[in-house]
């Protein structure tokens, strides 16, 4: 999405409080339901990120397309997992039924991670449809071990379309992206939505360690009020808008800015208030992933 400022800056605010509305809704809903609880990243081990991104990669898929898949996998494995735990372990609560779920679980990961590969697809204009024959060749060169059919993966994209409840993740970290970059005037910059995208995908691929140190940083900040800063956490974590202003600002770093502590102090301060947090949680998380970035 070529978001010229000539043309849709008188849109950007209109944008820019929608995506605002709509992420704390999300968030407002992740942390009220307890029974269908989930958190961005919960349910993607490291192992199936790095498949995800191969994936994107052997298909030559836009960065779009890549990042509503794994959004889809994330959302529909939650939902999946607490529907088995209803059904299943609700009614018997011992260690064969949980064993019995993870295997069920773990059995379908490559199959339902396709599946939300392929409903990606169609979701953009710009991509090919990834059809069945795709899939199975895609399916045999990652799992030689288990035999996929056609009528396996239609049946599968229809529950994972049903699970999710027929959503599609359009908002992902990628457009929220954009559209910060646009509404901070940081998109004019040269490679600035280069650098920015190669900064998400470590986000991504790192996210275990960089949510580790986030994680410990504010726990270890506040030892007394700790029913306070696991709420925070859990609403930092819930917003997509958060993680995408830190990635915004930590994009700063590798530019030749010609700015000096003022002009910076003024950037990350816009981020923090487009993206409801504070410009310490701005500057602390891409902080963090400044550190991975220059160890890599």
């Amino acid at each position: 999405m070529d978001l010229d400022t000539a043309y849709i800056e008188p849109l950007i605010h209109d944008w820019m409080e929608h995506l605002q509305q709509t992420m704390r809704k999300q968030e407002q809903e992740q942390i009220a339901n307890a029974t269908d609880f989930a958190m961005p990243f919960i349910a993607i081990p490291a192992s199936t990120m790095k498949a995800a991104f191969k994936i994107a990669e052997y298909l030559e898929l836009e960065p779009n397309v890549k990042y509503m898949a794994i959004e889809l996998y994330d959302r529909f494995m939650c939902k999946h997992f607490w529907e088995l735990f209803k059904t299943e372990f609700v009614n018997d609560p011992s260690e064969a039924s949980w064993f019995k779920i993870c295997k069920k679980i773990s059995n379908q990961t490559k199959l339902n991670l396709m599946s939300c590969f392929q409903l990606a697809c169609k979701m953009d204009s710009h991509s090919s449809i990834l059809g069945i024959p795709q899939i199975l060749n895609i399916l045999y060169l990652i799992d030689k071990e288990s035999e996929y059919t056609r009528n396996m993966i239609s049946s599968s994209e229809i529950k994972v379309f049903k699970t999710v409840g027929f959503t599609m993740p359009l908002y992902t970290p990628l457009h929220c992206i954009e559209i910060l970059l646009a509404a901070t005037g940081l998109g004019e910059t040269p490679n600035t939505f280069n650098i920015s995208i190669d900064l998400l995908d470590l986000a991504y691929l790192k996210h275990d360690r960089l949510y580790s140190q986030f994680h410990s940083y504010y726990m270890h900040k506040d030892t007394v009020n700790t029913e306070y800063v696991a709420r925070k956490l859990i609403s930092l974590k819930s917003n997509i808008l958060y993680l995408s202003a830190a990635i915004v600002y930590c994009t700063t770093f590798f530019l030749c800015l010609d700015t000096n502590a003022l002009g910076e102090q003024i950037i990350v301060a816009k981020l923090a208030e487009l993206s409801d947090t504070t410009d310490i949680d701005i500057f602390n998380m891409a902080n963090m992933l400044l550190s991975i970035a220059t160890q890599e």
